[in-house]
């Protein structure tokens, strides 16, 4: 079997999108699949890196042009990169293949698709064999705010594997960061990119100078560099709390400051299935999120995690909860840990997916 990935984002970048697709692939290629991935963003010799073309007629050739040359079984494409879609459509007519697409993120709200556009979308997609989300609640935000209709979805859940870590790698990024033997240590990974990731960060934020009137020496970890990054620290400037929150960037292995955190905090206002609450889970960390999109299908509240509303006084009510009873976080932990073996491995996710490619 030949596979070919298309995704927006690929190694070298941050996000889930990134990260599904690498895992994706690894897994894939485990059980001898030739597979390639066509990526617009990040860097990777071994594949191949789509160039920036400026029409849309240009693009599409280059497209089926690769198509040609790699000639897949299957053509499984991530991340809004339609006219790939497209060729493959075209692709599809001489040559027998599947074709799939998989949204990952939650539009916003009120980000309603122009009329055209929705029209073009979905007329696309009824060409897919299947068109996939990460989770059931990002199927049904898509159907409510874009207005699309898919007689052919399905779920394909991310998975998670846990990378090693050593212990220069955590003492160079505490080094880097200035972390000293500080208590309790909160994270948030990647909610720094999309606005109601950000708004979500924001009451995170609020709460954490609620948790330090108990805990005077708590500290936040926000993760990414994102769009909205400056904001952030300007935000977190204004809360008297410039040296409690600690923004890195991109980080090479999210495990790394997972490996420090107490206790790991999602709280966002809207969602897929963030994988970085999937690899929080795999490392055993008790958790704190929002019920936003998907998270309640990977987090039963009080057996695997917290459940907490976007509410600052009750997201550090939560947080403090679980600093002070260890023995529940713990236990929160460990249960977390064996969902995540259980139900998100990328065997697991794997085994889902490639049946699509098959039937």
């Amino acid at each position: 079997m030949r596979v070919l990935i298309t995704t927006t984002y690929w190694k070298g970048c941050a996000g889930g999108i990134r990260s599904y697709v690498e895992g994706l692939v690894e897994e894939l290629k485990k059980r001898d699949v030739d597979v390639k991935v066509a990526f617009k963003e990040g860097y990777d010799p071994e594949n191949y890196k789509i160039k920036n073309r400026k029409f849309i007629l240009t693009k599409l050739l280059s497209a089926f042009y690769l198509l040609l040359k790699f000639k897949p079984n299957v053509i499984h494409s991530h991340g809004g990169l339609y006219y790939y879609l497209l060729a493959g459509y075209f692709y599809k007519k001489f040559f027998r293949c599947k074709l799939i697409y998989t949204f990952h993120t939650e539009p916003e709200k009120d980000n309603k698709l122009p009329f055209l556009k929705r029209i073009a979308l979905q007329k696309l997609l009824e060409k897919c064999d299947y068109v996939a989300f990460v989770s059931k609640r990002l199927e049904a935000t898509v159907r409510e705010v874009w207005g699309l209709k898919f007689e052919n979805a399905v779920i394909t859940y991310a998975g998670v594997s846990v990378r090693d870590i050593s212990e220069e790698e955590i003492s160079a990024f505490k080094r880097k960061f200035k972390i000293k033997d500080q208590y309790p240590i909160l994270l948030a990974i990647g909610l720094t990119a999309l606005k109601y990731k950000a708004d979500g960060l924001k009451l995170l934020i609020k709460a954490l100078k609620k948790i330090k009137r108990t805990y005077p020496n708590a500290i936040l970890i926000a993760t990414r560099e994102g769009k909205y990054t400056s904001e952030l620290r300007d935000f977190a400037k204004r809360e008297g709390l410039e040296d409690a929150v600690i923004f890195t960037g991109d980080v090479d292995n999210p495990y790394v400051p997972l490996s420090l955190c107490d206790v790991y905090t999602h709280i966002s206002l809207g969602e897929g299935l963030p994988v970085a609450l999937l690899e929080a889970m795999s490392m055993g960390k008790p958790i704190i999120a929002t019920p936003a999109g998907g998270i309640p299908e990977a987090i039963e509240d009080g057996k695997n995690g917290l459940l907490v509303e976007p509410d600052e006084v009750k997201i550090a009510e939560k947080v403090i909860y679980l600093l002070e009873n260890k023995e529940i976080a713990e236990e929160i932990g460990l249960i977390a840990k064996k969902t995540a073996r259980d139900m998100f491995s990328w065997s697991v996710a794997v085994d889902s997916i490639s049946k699509l490619y098959i039937n």
